[in-house]
């Protein structure tokens, strides 16, 4: 079996609408490239893209708007009726929205004068009457401007195009969607397919973008990758590149104490799976030395089932907590790297315990699970660290509901980064990793399968393994959720998504490695 590895840029960005239309001036303006030969180069991505779609000819509805978006499918459907299609342009806008001498206006008469069949939309009567046999629609209806809901003529096509059965290729965004947020605003087209231009939009990724854009790709049409990364945030989609470093070529003369030794704090009496899921994941993930540091109830019980790891009572919530964080920090700050958090202790001596410990910690380290809800309004405790909150975690840390964070994940990341002065993995659908600079990244890998107990404490050991091996923690973080996330694809190809554990994705990793290294 191969990995699918997406066929994206090595630099690829992910901009908002307003970044794009700033790079759609620059090249215009700033390099001379006339705006009607960025739609040309457009229409005719869109084009060959419906070819591959709908290869043996037939019926092409194009439906399109007034803006630019409509003028790249004009131009679509002009090459693709020189191709022998049989097409057909739903103008779906008045002619007074179209701008007098705009490129949308200047590909319209073209398409007039060459006399493709063109049908103006005037009303919902329009569609009743359309006899669309169509084996393929193009929605060319908006772009990424959106700011709110389609309406008239506009929304009475998304709701044509939703229920005609035909395959669906999208201009850019599903007409609907907006740009930035991923949000459908109303209703959205639903597409199979959509072609966007330089770089892909933030919204692609995010909330109902994946499911409305279908499978997605990104046209060059002659805006150099430098006005992209000029003009761009720094925002970008993870890729096969960003898991190099966790495997790069061992010394031929390394011994275990090069890979470095990995601390694994947590777990109380039944809550030693997630040490046990995290110690695993971190052998896996190539670390020299693990030990593991529990609650005394449960050190027995944990340490006869280790094999790779050794083990330790670390807290006992009868002794006093200075003394004790003051002994336990002198031996954490003996290690390489650090996990806080696997099946930890929840009652508030714990609470009482991390607040001592963690300003006497000078070790790379990871914070998850609840080491995180131990130490929520105290976000000087976690500055430097890797913490891999869900979004339950991270709304309790910046003090508001999981829904406001769901709602704009990238700005509660951010947010996030920038209040902890820490790397944040912001785990679930496309996982972000945001660093206190303002940059960030997403993982466009991962599936529903993970959704399962063990999961995180499996990214955590990932992390923690690779910081122990050296790895600066943004570097670490972006690999290891990389790796995580292929893992858990090939897992689940293996054994299906309603089939995968964290066990199942750790066996993975190694695979992982075999088809990327």
């Amino acid at each position: 079996m191969r990995l699918h590895l997406a066929p994206w840029p090595e630099s690829h960005r992910l901009l908002l609408a307003e970044e794009m239309r700033a790079a759609d001036a620059f090249t215009i303006e700033g390099l001379g490239l006339p705006g009607i030969a960025l739609m040309e180069s457009a229409g005719r991505a869109v084009a060959e893209i419906a070819r591959e779609v709908c290869p043996r000819g037939g019926r092409v509805g194009v439906f399109c708007g007034g803006g630019n978006n409509g003028g790249d499918g004009l131009v679509a459907a002009r090459l693709l009726a020189g191709w022998g299609y049989d097409v057909e342009i739903l103008l779906c806008a008045p002619r007074a929205q179209i701008k007098a001498g705009s490129d949308a206006a200047i590909n319209l008469q073209v398409v007039e004068r060459a006399r493709l069949t063109l049908v103006e939309i005037d009303g919902s009567d329009a569609f009743a009457q359309l006899n669309a046999p169509y084996d393929l629609i193009i929605d060319a209806l908006l772009g990424t401007g959106l700011r709110g809901p389609a309406r008239g003529r506009v929304a009475e096509a998304i709701a044509y195009i939703n229920h005609h059965p035909a395959p669906v290729l999208a201009v850019d965004v599903p007409s609907g969607l907006c740009g930035d947020t991923g949000v459908a605003l109303g209703d959205a087209v639903r597409a199979q397919h959509t072609v966007t231009f330089a770089a892909s939009k933030l919204g692609h990724w995010l909330a109902d973008g994946p499911a409305l854009s279908g499978a997605l790709i990104i046209a060059d049409i002659g805006i150099p990758p430098e006005v992209i990364a000029l003009k761009g945030g720094d925002r970008w989609l993870l890729r096969a590149a960003d898991l190099q470093p966790a495997f790069a070529p061992r010394p031929r003369e390394a011994h275990k104490g090069d890979m470095g030794h990995l601390y694994v704090l947590g777990g109380r009496l039944g809550r030693t799976g997630a040490v046990r899921i995290c110690l695993d994941a971190a052998s896996a993930a190539g670390v020299g030395l693990l030990t593991a540091g529990v609650g005394v109830d449960a050190f027995a019980g944990l340490a006869p089932q280790l094999y790779e790891a050794m083990a330790e009572a670390a807290f006992d919530p009868s002794a006093p907590v200075e003394p004790q964080a003051a002994g336990l920090a002198a031996r954490l700050n003996g290690f390489d790297a650090l996990v806080i958090g696997p099946g930890l202790d929840a009652r508030p001596y714990m609470g009482a315990l991390l607040t001592a410990l963690m300003p006497k910690l000078n070790r790379p380290r990871v914070i998850d699970a609840d080491g995180l809800n131990h130490l929520k309004g105290q976000p000087r405790l976690l500055r430097g660290a890797v913490i891999t909150p869900h979004p339950g975690e991270a709304a309790r840390l910046l003090g508001c509901d999981a829904a406001e964070v769901q709602r704009d994940r990238p700005g509660a990341a951010l947010r996030l980064a920038r209040l902890t002065e820490a790397v944040v993995v912001l785990k679930g659908a496309m996982t972000l990793i945001a660093d206190p600079s303002g940059a960030l990244a997403l993982c466009p890998w991962g599936n529903p399968g993970m959704a399962t107990g063990g999961m995180g404490d499996a990214l955590s050991g990932i992390i923690g393994a690779l910081l122990a091996r050296g790895l600066e923690a943004d570097i670490a973080a972006m690999a290891g959720v990389a790796w995580h996330a292929l893992a858990g694809d090939m897992a689940a190809a293996a054994l299906t998504q309603n089939g995968l554990t964290a066990r199942g994705l750790i066996a993975a990793l190694r695979r992982v490695e075999d088809e990327i290294a």
